[in-house]
């Protein structure tokens, strides 16, 4: 007899998030004996994950002990000295965070966060094997090995992230579960209504807010307004169907709610730089 289990994605939106870590490097340190790294200043972000414990440090001014499986996330403008004791082993990954959209990424933590807010205490030693991956794609330097870098990076940031404590995040950082809520609601709206021409009152209404906010939120959390994209979504539906369904022009620009053909015309060929029909079926 066959067992399935299916898992599907969670779906936000055809947009990635709106901040993503960016990886630098990475290193494992193994100790044979202790020593003392004296302090100095970071410029970027800096995870530590422990693997066997426990991992003294000092951070800015305030001792810390983590044991295995225990992660401490440096900010930039941090000092850190390290008291490194033999046996001690641990991954320090190097790492940037970039916005969507060109825009300015938030800072992970306030300007006051404590040291223990710094520490995500889980236990994360399983993801000792992910670290590992990104070794492997770094020694390999075969095709896409930068993405799975990043891909494998993301899913430990934010699962790391999740073990952090609140009080130490920025107003931002906090507001991100639910400005993604928001835009995978908005993300969903605007794909219920890819065959229609809805006005922005009309979307707004649909999640209780004015019209001004919903387009507010549009261009804060998908980066531009309400008409560019459900045009967008027009656009890539009108796409798959004419290349992957085989369907006429006319029965497109019907279909996804184009005043006429030769109004879908115009507007494929100023996205595209060609006219609809000139996408090959496959």
């Amino acid at each position: 007899m066959l067992k399935k289990q299916r898992y599907h994605r969670v779906h936000t939106g055809h947009r990635r998030m709106a901040v993503q870590p960016v990886f630098a490097d990475f290193h494992r340190l193994e100790m044979n004996a202790s020593q003392e790294y004296p302090r100095h200043r970071h410029a970027n972000y800096e995870a530590i994950l422990v693997e066997r414990g426990p991992y003294l440090c000092e951070l800015n001014g305030r001792e810390l002990q983590l044991e295995a499986g225990e992660v401490l996330i440096i900010k930039p403008g941090d000092w850190h000295a390290d008291h490194l004791r033999a046996g001690q082993r641990h991954f320090v990954l190097h790492f940037t965070l970039e916005a969507a959209e060109g825009r300015r990424a938030p800072d992970l933590f306030t300007a006051g966060a404590r040291a223990e807010d710094q520490v995500a205490r889980g236990d994360f030693k399983r993801d000792a094997r992910l670290l590992h991956e990104i070794q492997v794609e770094a020694e390999a330097g075969a095709d896409y090995a930068a993405a799975v870098q990043d891909g494998l990076l993301a899913a430990l940031f934010w699962r790391w992230t999740r073990g952090l404590p609140e009080r130490g995040l920025s107003g931002p950082w906090r507001a991100l579960p639910a400005d993604e809520a928001r835009r995978q609601e908005i993300a969903e709206l605007l794909g219920r209504h890819v065959t229609k021409n809805p006005t922005v009152a009309e979307l707004a209404q649909a999640l209780a807010i004015s019209p001004r906010q919903f387009s507010t939120q549009c261009r804060m959390l998908l980066g531009t307004s309400p008409a560019k994209l459900l045009l967008e979504l027009k656009l890539r539906e009108a796409e798959a169907m004419l290349r992957y369904q085989g369907r006429r022009v006319s029965e497109v620009s019907e279909a996804l709610g184009f005043a006429n053909p030769f109004h879908f015309s115009r507007v494929c060929r100023r996205a595209w730089g060609h006219a609809p029909s000139a996408v090959k079926t496959r």
